[in-house]
């Protein structure tokens, strides 16, 4: 286990995203011009009429199923939850139509409906970063001293890109 300890939650910003915009470029849009690098998602809802989520279908690790939802209809987003980290958000979400609820990650192309409304805290005097976990080679979340000699973010940590390369 790993544990970060000795942060404090700062400034909270809400925002209300708009009609058609991307609601994963919108959250981390906000996240960069309010100066959130490191923070936690308080809370977040409201509709889309296209909804993207992924997630492992499987209790096997490295897993060798998941499930990607790519639907275009009226659903609400009953919760978003999530951590920024290094400016990069990694969020989850609950949504509903009115005959079934689903949920998972957040992928981009989850377009807004009528509005997304998504608060944010900053976390202060910790600094995150996702980086790949020798174990799992997921990028994960870490505690870092300091960003100033880090590699760059790398793609290719997800669940999905893990099992194709531990095959």
């Amino acid at each position: 286990m790993i544990v970060g300890k000795g942060g404090r939650l700062g400034e909270v910003v809400v925002a209300r995203l708009v009609v058609g915009e991307d609601l994963l470029e919108g959250m981390t849009r906000v996240c960069k011009e309010s100066g959130i690098r490191n923070g936690v998602i308080l809370t977040g809802f409201g509709s889309v009429s296209r909804a993207v989520l992924s997630g492992t279908a499987t209790a096997k690790f490295p897993p060798d199923e998941f499930y990607k939802i790519d639907r275009s209809e009226g659903i609400e987003i009953l919760a978003i939850s999530g951590v920024v980290a290094d400016y990069h958000v990694h969020a989850h979400a609950s949504m509903c139509t009115p005959t079934e609820s689903f949920g998972g990650h957040l992928e981009a192309g989850n377009v807004i409906f009528s509005l997304a409304e998504i608060a944010f805290a900053k976390i202060e005097g910790m600094n995150l970063k996702r980086m790949r976990d020798p174990v799992t080679q997921q990028r994960l979340l870490q505690v870092v001293p300091g960003y100033e000699g880090l590699p760059q973010e790398e793609e290719g940590g997800s669940l999905h890109d893990v099992a194709h390369r531990m095959k």
